[in-house]
């Protein structure tokens, strides 16, 4: 089941809506609609929830205006966006890479920031050019100003929010950017992070003594936390790779398989062999790819006469061997494949999968990892 569904496309990036965004637009229309800072009493209930439904769908076009605003930078630099995704907390941009140059990822962490900080700029100046009352007075409310004064106030919060010096937010980002004018960027990266799982242990204990209603620290202070740990080990997975090349991984000497192999015979040497995926090849040229997957279907009856031309993947994706390491392990994460055939003018030279990423990990968390 997919957790995302993409909604529309902006600058060739699809736009996606996440499930949890599903799970926050109840509460956030009730909230808008039952407080007396916004629609209480105002209008008829159905009304009211009508209209904090509408306020819950502008606030999170914001969100995408911020990450748009990310994503421009990225774009102009050169930095693939994969995507953007809304959900519970606000929105991400899937960059491919995060940039090495430390001036470049200050520009791209404050865009956002300086994105929604425009935005609420720009609405409350009208609310003050059209004389509408401030809308934190619940006696001076009317609705115009609501959705302009409001909408104005909670752009400036979410700019402050992302400025917090913490891993995911922005704010993590730019001290990252910081650091990393006066270390390596590895060491850059951890000092920024450790500060950021400090700030989440904190503000997740004060929510602990504010319970019941300290629960959304407590959320806040755990998408911290893992957002922290993750860049992390983001960021160590690339440098452990940032010197190495498919050649460096791969397994040499694959065993193929010919076309004309029938599914009983693929089972057996997968048994025996114990791997799930052979290249396929004839006259010593790459043309498809089996795995475990493609057979495991086939009644027990139907084996010897179906064959591994019948079911293979056919162009499969390749990579030569003076690849980038890290390009191949993003093609991977992309594509959601197991193992890539590498080869040299179509003629099948190895074969590198997850299990030589994760290997090469292991031991990089070991000690062996590159600092640049």
């Amino acid at each position: 089941m997919k957790s995302s569904i993409k909604i529309l496309e902006v600058w060739g990036i699809p736009i996606k809506l996440h499930i949890s965004f599903l799970i926050i637009l109840p509460p956030f229309a009730w909230l808008f609609a039952n407080s007396p800072f916004f629609f209480e009493g105002l209008v008829e209930p159905w009304l009211a929830y009508t209209l904090g439904t509408l306020l819950t769908l502008m606030f999170f076009l914001c969100v995408l205006l911020h990450e748009l605003g990310h994503s421009y930078i990225a774009l102009k630099n050169q930095i693939p966006i994969n995507s953007i995704t809304l959900m519970i907390f606000g929105g991400v941009a899937a960059m491919e890479q995060t940039p090495d140059d430390p001036s470049i990822e200050l520009k791209l962490a404050l865009a956002g920031p300086v994105v929604s900080l425009l935005i609420g700029v720009i609405l409350l100046s009208i609310n003050y050019i059209a004389g509408l009352p401030t809308p934190i007075f619940p006696d001076e409310r009317t609705l115009a100003g609501i959705f302009i004064g409001w909408l104005g106030y909670i752009n400036i919060i979410v700019a402050a929010f992302n400025l917090i010096p913490a891993f995911p937010m922005d704010g993590g980002r730019v001290l990252r950017s910081i650091f990393a004018k006066r270390m390596p960027y590895l060491k850059a990266t951890e000092r920024a992070a450790g500060i950021g799982k400090a700030f989440a242990f904190s503000i997740g204990l004060i929510g602990l003594l504010l319970l019941p209603a300290g629960i959304w620290l407590i959320l806040i202070a755990a998408f911290i936390y893992f957002g922290a740990s993750q860049e992390e080990k983001s960021t160590k997975i690339t440098r452990i790779f940032s010197d190495l090349q498919v050649k460096d991984l791969m397994t040499e000497n694959v065993l193929t398989v010919e076309p004309e192999t029938d599914a009983k015979e693929l089972i057996e040497l997968m048994m025996k062999q114990k791997h799930m995926g052979y290249p396929v090849t004839q006259n010593d040229k790459l043309i498809g790819i089996v795995t475990f997957s493609d057979i495991r279907g086939i009644p027990r009856e139907r084996r010897v006469a179906t064959y591994v031309k019948d079911v293979m993947t056919k162009n499969p994706i390749t990579v030569e061997p003076e690849l980038d390491a890290i390009e191949a392990l993003r093609i991977i994460s992309r594509e959601r494949i197991g193992r890539i055939p590498v080869t040299r003018e179509q003629k099948v030279v190895g074969i590198i999968s997850r299990s030589d990423f994760t290997t090469a990990i292991e031991l990089g968390e070991m000690g062996m990892v590159p600092e640049n």
